[in-house]
């Protein structure tokens, strides 16, 4: 799925963004830089980022990228993508162009990142089916200029399964060795495959899957937090109010409240 998409032109000292700072939920980021120049630091090591340089990073992680005070103006697109499918395929991009990459303007990434911000941007992203081929297309196409086409994007009918499994069961208790035997493999062998598949570990994705349909229940409904908590494996409204604000930012009653 698509996040925040744009067009920016900055120019303040205070634009600094740090990867460890922007929440615990994952999603990646392509920005690509139209003119001007900015800086960008992966680890300890420090990269100028100038025009045709397109950055490929994910969050959280140990990244921080700025306006340096030697540069007056940073222009560049920028596209936000979250999402199982794209967790799973987005570290064999990054592993083989590495965080920041020289793409032509004319290349099938960039010329696929531009009409999504020019879609975006003139409100013809409808909803959210549009929303995520969109995204599908920038991470394939992403995945010819990185090389990886050859990668295995139709994910494995027996995990496919157990995910559905788990989506209809969030109500009970739900451990991994469960889904391991739902899928009759060993925790091990599961696991890896699980975490290969969705870019996330088991446990992890079930906390996500938890948290999504408390968010969704909190939006098309008024029934109480008690009873949501019951519904989505949650042992309490408590537990469930800790949970949720530490994966959103915010309780579930302000969420419920913003109309998000």
């Amino acid at each position: 799925m698509l996040g925040s998409v744009g067009h920016s032109k900055q120019s303040s000292a205070d634009y600094n963004w740090s990867g460890r700072k922007r929440g615990r939920a994952e999603f990646s980021l392509f920005q690509y830089t139209l003119g001007g120049r900015g800086q960008l630091r992966v680890g300890n090591k420090d990269y100028a980022v100038t025009p045709s340089s397109a950055m490929l990073l994910h969050f959280p992680d140990s990244n921080q990228y700025w306006l340096p005070s030697d540069s007056q103006e940073w222009d560049f697109l920028y596209i936000c993508l979250h999402g199982r499918e794209v967790s799973r395929l987005w570290r064999n991009i990054e592993h083989s162009l590495g965080p920041i990459t020289t793409l032509a303007p004319t290349s099938s990434s960039v010329q696929c990142a531009a009409k999504i911000v020019c879609a975006a941007l003139s409100n013809k992203i409808k909803d959210a089916f549009s929303a995520s081929a969109l995204a599908y297309e920038l991470m394939m196409a992403l995945s010819v200029d990185s090389g990886q086409s050859h990668l295995n994007t139709q994910p494995q009918p027996v995990l496919e399964q157990v995910r559905h499994y788990a989506e209809q069961h969030l109500a009970k208790p739900l451990s991994v060795a469960e889904l391991a035997q739902q899928a009759g493999m060993s925790r091990y062998h599961f696991t890896r495959l699980f975490s290969a598949h969705t870019g996330l570990p088991p446990a992890a994705w079930l906390s996500e899957q938890r948290i999504k349909e408390a968010a969704r229940l909190l939006r098309i409904t008024t029934i109480p937090l008690k009873e949501i908590a019951a519904r989505c494996g949650f042992p309490n409204a408590n537990y469930l109010s800790r949970v949720f604000r530490k994966h959103t930012g915010i309780p579930p009653a302000a969420y419920r409240r913003s109309g998000a």
